[in-house]
């Protein structure tokens, strides 16, 4: 495994919405959409799931949606707005 698969299954278990979702280990960025774009449990779910497809490869035409942050904070709770901020104080990409 490498260190970016690792980084991004961490980046994406960081969101509790996130800890059923497939494809988190090994990463498997294909599986997450797939995932994202079947019955999720809830907005905030898939609000996290585009955000980490957004990382990992933000020119991609994901299934699942574009990324928007300004929906994505308004739907999250306190948990996720405290992972998506603890990215954006320190962003990386893999």
């Amino acid at each position: 495994m490498n260190s970016d698969h690792d980084a991004m299954s961490a980046l994406a278990r960081s969101f509790p919405a996130l800890h059923v979702a497939s494809g988190l280990a090994p990463w498997r960025p294909e599986e997450l959409e797939q995932w994202a774009c079947g019955p999720v449990p809830g907005s905030g779910a898939l609000h996290a799931a585009r955000f980490v497809l957004s990382v990992w490869n933000s020119h991609a035409d994901w299934e699942c949606g574009r990324f928007d942050a300004v929906r994505a904070l308004g739907a999250w709770d306190q948990a996720h707005r405290a992972a998506f901020l603890a990215w954006a104080a320190r962003p990386w990409w893999p």
